[in-house]
């Protein structure tokens, strides 16, 4: 299958894909899309999965129940074809996206030469500091929604799961980020593909969203 979407993707044989680690991320929104190129690789080994923190120094993920080290750090980290921005806490994200340059400068150097950047849930307050989704149609976990709508040159939008804008994705809370993952195999590989990955995590894509209404 070629992606009309990502034609970039059509011509390698090998798609790599970076997941950036920080302190006290969210598990699901680093894991779940994982999951989905784990399983992916299943149907057709294209995905080289890897993650990316600042340094060497192991980090925890929320809560503090798991420990992880990442297989590279800033300075010695591949160039991604796509990059994955996981979230956090609110506070916690905000905190980074006011605070830590290392992290804004690999995102804006990477997403420079990479086919796709992709944040998770409040990840895309992290991305917003990057100046990355100016004049961007973008959407975030509600939590976030109104700190979002302070950047006036972000077109946010609000329930749905995900919204592609050029090279950007963005999606809504924690599990949309599977959502946004199985999308981009759907695009990648087909919809049968990721279909047969839905079906193996037993998750519905379809599931109806107007309980958002409320939020």
């Amino acid at each position: 299958m070629e992606s009309k979407k990502f034609p970039e993707f059509n011509k390698k044989e090998i798609i790599k894909v970076a997941f950036l680690l920080f302190d006290h991320v969210e598990a699901l929104d680093l894991n779940g899309p994982i999951d989905i190129f784990v399983k992916a690789n299943f149907f057709d080994k294209r995905f080289e999965l890897f993650t990316v923190s600042t340094n060497e120094d192991p980090v925890y993920s929320e809560g503090k129940v798991l420990q992880m080290k990442a297989t590279y750090n800033f300075l010695n980290a591949p160039q991604a074809d796509i990059i994955v921005i996981p979230g956090a806490e609110p506070s916690l994200v905000k905190k980074i996206a006011n605070n830590n340059t290392e992290i804004s400068q690999w995102i804006k150097k990477q997403h420079q030469k990479a086919t796709l950047t992709f944040s998770v849930c409040t990840g895309s307050v992290i991305l917003a500091a990057t100046g990355i989704l100016e004049n961007k149609m973008a959407t975030t976990h509600f939590g976030v929604m109104e700190y979002l709508k302070q950047y006036k040159s972000i077109h946010t939008i609000e329930n749905v799961r995900y919204v592609l804008d050029g090279k950007v994705l963005t999606t809504a809370g924690i599990t949309s980020g599977l959502d946004g993952a199985l999308y981009v195999i759907e695009e990648i590989l087909g919809k049968e593909i990721a279909d047969n990955i839905s079906n193996i995590l037993v998750y519905n894509r379809d599931a109806d969203l107007s309980f958002m209404n409320n939020k």
